[in-house]
């Protein structure tokens, strides 16, 4: 089964992927696979070339887009029936690719849990000022709000990250 873990920045996706490959599963933190994903300028349609995650004017005008032909031809390479396969990640058009999983979990934390992460993460940079936490913070329900209608289960991730991962387990 193909498992889509999703959440906006900060609730702990890359993480949680590394926690399920130390527990022996399959697990891509899609954002990071190289040419999976371009970052797109919606004034222009076309990819960024000096995008900044620390102008704050970019960022609003920015897409963080996924291949979906390229997502689908991962997947397709590595389904498993013995074990779920999890896809760790989020995108601007995540509407389109969620036709793709079997089940889908949405992490959803605290604003605090939010600031907290986001201010003192190493793996990026997205989000470190206060100025992006609150641009992030001011669609953030309405985004969770449009994932869950369309079927999401939702997952406490202010908790531990064990605790997380030993949730989505027991709900496949």
């Amino acid at each position: 089964m193909n498992v889509l873990v999703t959440g906006i920045a900060g609730t702990g996706k890359t993480a949680l992927c590394k926690e399920f490959r130390r527990r022996g599963y399959k697990a891509f933190s899609i954002e990071d696979i190289p040419g999976l994903f371009q970052m797109i300028d919606k004034r222009t349609g076309k990819p960024f070339h000096d995008y900044d995650n620390y102008d704050m004017e970019k960022v609003k005008n920015a897409d963080w887009v996924c291949d979906k032909q390229k997502l689908e031809k991962l997947i397709k390479e590595n389904e498993s029936r013995e074990s779920p396969v999890f896809y760790c990640g989020t995108a601007s058009n995540i509407l389109d690719l969620l036709s793709l999983f079997g089940k889908f979990f949405l992490l959803v934390a605290s604003k605090e849990t939010l600031r907290k992460r986001l201010s003192t993460r190493t793996s990026n940079n997205f989000g470190r000022t206060k100025e992006v936490q609150d641009w992030v913070f001011s669609w953030k329900d309405w985004w969770e709000n449009m994932i869950k209608e369309k079927g999401a289960m939702v997952v406490n991730a202010d908790r531990p990250l064990q605790k997380i991962a030993e949730e989505i387990l027991s709900r496949l």
